[in-house]
């Protein structure tokens, strides 16, 4: 056998490779530790830099474009967070959760569900809650990462390029994570690590444990080994700032009360809510400015020139909801792992993979905001009574300080529960029937299931407060907001029944959800080996996934409260709020629900006819279910020749699969619930190339092509109908969605310049020819053929009662719909360089230097629609833009040094702003566009003993907030958020 097939078969076998590299220099390096008896595969490494080397040794010997990170120890990743690991990794950007903390990834600029993870080999997903504006439950394939500890795998792999036996599904990237086996370590390995986690803006200090023990045993029938792994952490995660949760023209729900001599005068006349030519309601006169009305009330928007603007008149832009917010979560993480081994013979091998993990949360929102900028006059009497005192506008025509009687002032809190239970176990096995022919096969389930008991919000109302003022004159970012009251006296908020008037003081809305996902993957598959140069591969494999969804709600009014019960013994103090936001005139406390307190006189949680409001709306419940049946089979061959004095290695094959969907859900027939079932059946030819040229000097060519694809969201794909009455939005689901496909390619050159050592620069092509994107319309809710029983609950009253409903049958709501539409190209460059600084002299040969740059752009079309006088009804609209979610610049940097015993370095991560959302004209703005950031890590570690280390980590040292814009031309900010600074301090043993 010549030595390139050699260098083949060592792919499956770096850290062996690298300490054959190691020996032949002269001597094994410190971190490498002996050979297991009997196994020349086994070596342990116990560096960052030996991490660095392991991993660049798996990608050297790669078909196709891969990068890994390995375990620097043992139960030792390089980040305290998977995530967080993943955003060193070329083209990889990090999308971070509540509390700062590395959630979801975006690969080359596609989002998180168009990457497929893998956990020891079968496909997983791991779905978690959130506050809202960072995007609320998870329901869709992409992979919750702040699930699991980092220290329960020693390896990751991103796989950038497709490849015939490798499952299909991913449009960006395929991340293969690996738990730790015993036949990793020679013998009996133990290890135990305990962690005092600490942030600056919750100022509280948790643990974090982990341990190992693994060993192995040569018995009379074979080799066999047993490990067990854990890890456990405790955190509170805490965010604090500001957000306008949406951005409305001031003629939207009605407008604003016009002031005296404004003709015709809004609202109209009504004297059932006391309005008249010179009130807008009982009590509340017409106080407002004319100069400043006409101001607000004559601006339009112009979305600079990319899409249609609005008719004259439809007003300045304010926030929806001005408030502040503090989130604060408390969570707990487990996590197990379990793997057994045994080799009766050399050619026989047999693996069990094991975990379990639970995420356990409760996260508590408290917001203080002004509500009458998100109410219409049918809606507790909003906007339409609030009169505008005084406006101004900044140069980019922002609404920047309003101030405005008439205004209903609310604290808001919320409890969600919510924990995320992860159950998987794969059994795996090869055997070599001769030198040439070997089989495989696995069969592994996936189970993931988000349960939230409880979601329960409660809201204290100050109707009709004068002199309420939002302010972004010194800070766009966090704005002065006068609430015209003392928020901090409980005594100035009410919670009873609704007036007659309408008049709101306070409701209660909860919530039960439970979200799963179940996957089953089998597989056989085999391998010929051809003659020296070529092998055939080819195998077959079914993969169920189940995804199921139910949610139902339950709420109402505010109860009247027993006599000798006021709100100041229903609340407690939101205290030290602000610091670090750097606005000026933020309050530091306001008054806030204590729910335990309130469920000591109305448990509205006991969803039942003793609370009124508390009982579930089962009929307007969203019960979805999608069921894939994936039928897949492959053939590829592996050649390795050399030609011209270049060897040239890769494979070439094709994978064929067949996707059966079955979508359901629950709909509200007139009262009665029924299925609504649809079935979807496509077939998918996906050819693949990879081929790798191994150039004189060590230089690496690596050209890969092939198709993909990238399935439908299951969220999406459920044919259901939801309603957010309060905001006045209907979503509509697809269950004949097509999958997204694409044609890919790359090109990378490599050059490991020195031992140790690599730079790279390639380029990627991926021509999207379908999309699925979201199609927004205005329409009136009675047109859409949807029963009005959607629109009840908390007892409210579609026929003009009291309460009446947020959303009547006549109200025009936004109507949104996923599509299929035409796609676009998406290109880029992937620069990658490690160095260590080994040609300098003494103690500087430790340093060493990771750095990488990625630029992507894309083009896709994306439609919108229009509903304004001066088009067609529903003219459909275009705009050309990047995808959601894409960064067009990515870098990461890191400096790093390691001798025998301390260890120390820093890294910061860095993307550009990109979009959140692509709106068009339907709410009266072009796009939501998420700030560039750049977050700082570092880490130091000392070797106290060969056995015993000292580790020192800050995680987010610059404090780096988050920040969302609304509109290009005008860059409201829409939310802006900071999580404070987190520093550990750990010990750990090793045996």
């Amino acid at each position: 056998m010549d030595n390139s097939i050699r260098s083949t078969r060592l792919a499956a076998r770096p850290t062996a490779l690298a300490l054959a590299v190691a020996v032949l220099a002269g001597s094994a390096p410190a971190w490498a530790q002996q050979e297991g008896a009997g196994d020349p595969s086994v070596v342990v490494v116990t560096g960052f830099r030996a991490s660095l080397n392991s991993a660049l040794n798996t990608k050297k010997n790669s078909d196709g474009i891969v990068d890994v990170i390995k375990a620097e120890d043992i139960a030792k990743f390089p980040d305290a967070n998977l995530a967080e690991s993943l955003q060193r990794v070329p083209g990889v950007a990090l999308a971070r959760g509540d509390g700062g903390e590395g959630k979801q990834i975006t690969v080359r600029g596609l989002n998180a569900g168009f990457t497929r993870v893998r956990i020891n080999g079968i496909e997983g997903v791991a779905a978690t809650g959130s506050s809202d504006i960072n995007g609320s439950t998870n329901r869709s394939r992409g992979f919750d990462f702040s699930v699991f500890a980092s220290e329960l795998f020693n390896s990751l792999e991103v796989r950038k390029t497709s490849e015939a036996a490798v499952e299909e599904g991913s449009l960006g990237a395929t991340v293969d994570l690996r738990t730790a086996r015993p036949f990793d370590f020679k013998g009996r390995t133990f290890s135990l690590g305990g962690q005092e986690f600490h942030n600056t803006l919750t100022d509280k200090t948790q643990p974090r444990v982990t341990a190992l023990l693994s060993d192995r045993w040569d018995t009379a029938y074979g080799k066999f080994g047993a490990l067990v792994s854990g890890a456990y952490a405790k955190r509170r995660a805490t965010e604090e700032g500001y957000e306008g949760v949406e951005l409305l023209s001031a003629s939207f729900d009605g407008g604003f009360c016009s002031p005296l001599g404004v003709t015709p005068s809004t609202p109209a006349s009504s004297a059932v809510k006391g309005i008249d030519a010179a009130n807008c309601g009982f009590g509340v006169p017409r106080s407002g400015s004319t100069a400043a009305w006409n101001d607000v009330m004559g601006r339009t928007d112009d979305y600079g020139g990319t899409v249609a603007s609005p008719a004259p008149g439809s007003g300045a832009f304010h926030p929806r909801l001005p408030r502040y917010r503090r989130s604060q979560t408390d969570y707990e993480r487990t996590g197990i792992t379990g793997a057994l081994q045994w080799r009766p013979g050399p050619a026989t091998e047999l693996n069990l993979d094991l975990m379990v993990g639970k995420f356990s949360n409760k996260r508590y929102d408290n917001y203080i905001s002004a509500i009458s900028f998100a109410r219409s006059l049918a809606q507790a009497n909003g906007k339409p009574q609030t009169s505008i005192v005084d406006a101004h506008f900044d140069q980019n025509g922002s609404w920047d300080y309003g101030k405005f009687n008439g205004v209903d002032i609310r604290t808001e809190g919320l409890l969600d529960v919510y924990t995320t239970k992860f159950r998987q176990h794969v059994l795996a096995g090869s055997h070599k029937v001769n030198d040439r022919l070997k089989l495989n096969f696995l069969h592994g389930t996936s189970d993931s299931e988000l349960d939230e008991p409880m979601r329960a919000t409660v809201q204290f109302d100050s109707p009709n407060v004068n002199g309420f003022e939002f302010d972004f004159r010194n800070n766009r970012n966090v704005p002065r907001l006068n609430f015209g009251i003392d928020v901090a006296n409980p005594n100035n908020f009410t919670f009873g029944p609704q007036e007659a008037d309408g008049t709101l003081h306070g409701q209660f809305v909860g919530r039960y959800l439970n979200t799963r996902n179940k996957l089953r993957t089998t597989e056989v598959n085999g391998s010929w080996e051809v003659n020296d140069h070529a092998t055939v591969k080819l195998g077959v494999s079914r993969r169920e996934n189940t995804w199921s969804n139910l949610e139902i709600g339950s709420g109402g009014n505010g109860l009247a409260l027993p006599a000798g019960v006021t709100l100041a013994s229903l609340t407690r103090q939101i205290t030290g709020f602000g610091s670090g936001l750097g606005g000026t005139g933020v309050p530091s406390s306001w008054t806030a629900m204590d729910l335990d307190k309130l469920r000591a006189v109305y448990d509205i949680e006991c969803h039942c006819a003793a609370v009124p409001g508390s009982e579930y709306n089962v009929l307007g419940q969203a019960n979805r279910r999608v069921k894939e049946k994936i039928d897949a089979l492959y053939g590829m061959v592996d050649f390795n020749y050399d030609l011209g004095g270049v060897t040239w290695r890769g494979n070439v094959g094709v994978r064929g699969a067949e996707t059966t969907a079955t979508s359901m859900a629950m709909i509200n027939a007139n009262g009665t619930l029924v299925p609504n079932v649809v079935a979807k059946k496509y077939r998918n030819w996906l050819p693949a190339l990879n081929l790798t040229a191994q150039l004189p000097h060590d230089v690496f060519l690596r050209f890969s092509a092939g198709k993909t694809l990238s399935r439908p969201e299951y969220v999406d794909l459920a044919p259901s109908a939801t309603v957010a009455p309060f905001a006045q939005t209907v979503s509509i689901g697809n269950g004949e969605l097509d999958p997204i496909r694409a044609r890919t390619y790359d090109l990378q050159a490599e050059w490991y310049y020195a031992r140790n050592a690599m730079v790279s620069l390639g380029v990627f092509r991926k021509e999207i020819d379908s999309f699925i994107q979201t199609v927004s319309e205005r329409a009136v809710y009675s047109s859409l053929g949807l029963p009005n029983e959607l629109l009840l609950g908390g007892g409210c009253s579609l026929t003009g009662g009291t309460p009446g409903c947020p959303t009547l049958p006549s109200s025009t709501v936004v109507v949104s719909r996923k599509v299929n539409t035409p796609g676009g190209p998406l290109n880029g460059l992937e620069a990658n360089l490690q160095a260590p600084f080994s040609f300098l002299p003494g103690r500087w040969s430790n340093l060493g230097l990771l750095a990488n740059y990625t630029y992507v752009k894309s083009k896709i079309t994306y439609i919108t629609r229009v509903d304004n006088p001066n088009t067609a009804a529903n003219e459909q609209l275009t705009v050309t833009d990047n995808f959601t979610g894409l960064s067009p610049r990515a870098a990461n940097l890191t400096l790093y040094y390691e001798d025998p015993r301390f260890s120390a370095r820093v890294s910061a991560a860095h993307r550009s702003s990109y979009l959140l959302a692509v709106l068009g004209d339907v709410q009266g703005h072009d796009n939501t566009i998420v700030d560039a950031s750049t977050n700082v890590d570092f880490s130091l570690s000392y070797n106290l003993t060969p056995q015993l280390r000292l580790s020192f980590e800050g995680q987010n040292v610059t404090d780096e907030p988050l920040r969302y814009g609304r509109d290009t031309g005008r860059n409201d900010t829409l939310l802006y958020v900071h999580s404070g600074r987190s520093f550990v301090l750990g010990l750990s043993y090793k045996f």
